[in-house]
């Protein structure tokens, strides 16, 4: 998992995560302040975005999940909410994987960090993080955010 600032992308060395990132990141902050919620289209089907809003709980409300095609770059436009992650080799399965949807849901178990993302917060997952979002963060009910889906092929790539 890499947790940051948005405003830090460049600072954190992060550019070296490749040209897929770095579009995505471009789009993010290219993007109107309270944008619609649904689906993007960043480069055919290869990278899109997802634009959700919705209410946090307690986090036995939520579940892990992993995906293996593509890495997560979640961002938060308004809101909070706190994402719990582990290593997915620590986590046991919770039912077959998904690959329409790219999803694979994981046992209760530890986090190993939480961490809490408000607005103008990313974080990134790739296939070895296992990550439990939708986690109310006091004074907080409900987050709006975005996930951009990078092919786990082009990311890091030049």
């Amino acid at each position: 998992m890499i947790y940051g600032k948005l405003d830090d992308y460049e600072s954190m060395g992060l550019a070296s995560l490749g040209v897929a990132a770095t579009r995505a990141v471009a789009w993010i902050r290219n993007l109107p302040a309270d944008p619609p919620e649904g689906r993007f289209v960043l480069d055919g089907d290869n990278m899109y975005a997802i634009v959700v809003r919705y209410a946090t709980g307690a986090p036995a409300e939520s579940r892990y999940e992993t995906h293996r095609k593509y890495v997560d770059l979640q961002y938060t436009l308004t809101g909070s909410e706190a994402i719990d992650w582990a290593p997915r080799a620590t986590l046991a399965k919770d039912g077959d994987y998904d690959a329409e949807k790219d999803l694979l849901f994981h046992q209760p178990g530890p986090a190993l960090v939480s961490v809490v993302k408000g607005a103008g917060f990313f974080s990134i997952y790739t296939p070895v993080d296992a990550h439990r979002p939708k986690i109310r963060v006091e004074g907080f009910e409900s987050v709006l955010k975005l996930v951009v889906k990078i092919p786990i092929d082009r990311f890091g790539t030049p």
